[in-house]
């Protein structure tokens, strides 16, 4: 009996073609141990219009503005898992990444067809330990996305192909990234990362407590056995862990709306004192 085929999905946020966020999905995929087909999605070759801020997708689930965002969201969801590549620019992910996410309130409608979707975050950053914020940013999509993140690493290459090119080892770890993808596997987290994502960046809000800058909740760190280790606490009101949370947040906003245009005359008064200041550019 033939195996059936998995569908992949990457969605790449490099203008660059290919880049180094192609090369590492198309390896990844070489060393899948399961039957599967590639979905390239190239945020670059697609026209992404930024959010208007309307609210109208939240009530209907469809976006009024006439783009590509649905169809790469069909492609997203109609994957079995999902590859998200960023190259760090200025310390963050790629505005081509940041545009699509704005639109994410189109997400609630599409939650239960993304909800569980093994998902793998790679970025791609030309000098080691200036990814900035990059990571944190991808695996909070995810979260958000309510996919199950079961890989997330950093690649070192500024020029095309260099993430790669000469390094044997670093396809090794690809190798690795792959057999995870399938293999139902929990992730392992070190001590100083969050239990609950697995993130490693954290604020710190004085004395020994902090909150996770991914899934948002809060804890303390402390020093057990000579290491740091982070207690963290799933907090009731997080609007994106759960897909309860989530629901939750998605009747807040729709009754955002109610209380809008409960209020609109009172508001539109108040905007009017600063009428007269603005700028057209």
């Amino acid at each position: 009996m033939i195996a059936e085929k998995k569908k992949i999905a990457a969605l790449l946020a490099s203008p660059r073609k290919p880049g180094n966020g192609e090369i590492l999905v198309k390896e990844l995929c070489r060393r899948l141990p399961v039957p599967h087909e590639l979905d390239l999605i190239r945020l670059s070759g697609h026209k992404i219009r930024p959010c208007r801020a309307c609210y109208q997708c939240l009530a209907t689930g469809v976006c009024p503005l006439k783009d590509d965002y649905a169809e790469v969201l069909d492609r997203l969801a109609r994957a079995d898992a999902v590859i998200i590549v960023s190259p760090c620019y200025l310390m963050g992910p790629s505005g081509l990444l940041k545009v699509f996410l704005d639109r994410g309130l189109q997400l609630f409608s599409r939650r239960r067809e993304l909800q569980g979707k093994p998902a793998v975050n790679l970025v791609t950053a030309g000098i080691a330990g200036e990814a900035g914020y990059t990571e944190a940013a991808l695996n909070s999509m995810t979260l958000i996305m309510g996919m199950r993140l079961v890989a997330s690493e950093v690649f070192i290459g500024a020029l095309p192909g260099e993430v790669l090119w000469h390094r044997p080892d670093e396809a090794e770890r690809v190798g690795r990234i792959a057999a995870r993808i399938f293999s139902g596997e929990p992730r392992s987290f070190s001590s100083w990362c969050c239990p609950l994502c697995g993130s490693d960046t954290m604020q710190l809000l004085g004395a020994d407590r902090v909150q996770c800058q991914v899934c948002r909740n809060f804890g303390t760190i402390r020093m057990e056995n000579g290491e740091p280790r982070l207690h963290i606490t799933l907090k009731d009101e997080n609007i994106f862990f759960t897909p309860e949370q989530a629901e939750h947040h998605h009747q807040w906003l729709m009754g955002m709306k109610e209380r809008f245009l409960a209020v609109r005359r009172e508001l539109g008064v108040f905007l009017a004192n600063y009428a007269d200041e603005e700028t057209d550019s």
